[in-house]
């Protein structure tokens, strides 16, 4: 799968579960919000992934990774609720984005083997 198309289908994710914690539980908290913003970000990004601009595509990888990083806590949070949606559509937000993450990450240390001086 290309990378762009990975990307693409993680901001969705991001976006669509993020609102959907967000709506979902009686009182919704506004950090249920923060993968949307992160998935929206990536999104308007994906241009850039697309026609393999490295910084741009350096700068998604991070964001990729610092949601990653940030849904560690609303794990831990829905396993210790005993929460089963929250805590599938968190796991689900995880596994995209790990996976993404780790396309990007094979893509930059395969460039800089490639671009490596001789």
């Amino acid at each position: 799968m290309k990378l762009y198309a990975l990307s693409l289908i993680n901001g969705i994710v991001l976006i669509i579960l993020g609102i959907w914690s967000h709506l979902w539980p009686d009182s919704p908290s506004p950090t249920a919000l923060i993968p949307v913003v992160f998935g929206v970000a990536i999104l308007l990004l994906n241009k850039g992934v697309r026609n393999y601009r490295k910084g741009i595509s350096n700068a998604v990888m991070v964001i990729t990774f610092m949601i990653l990083l940030g849904l560690i806590f609303p794990l831990k949070g829905s396993i210790e609720r005993g929460d089963t949606p929250a805590l599938l559509r968190v796991l689900t937000m995880m596994v995209v984005s790990l996976i993404s993450f780790i396309f990007f990450l094979k893509r930059f240390i395969n460039d800089r083997i490639k671009n490596k001086p001789q």
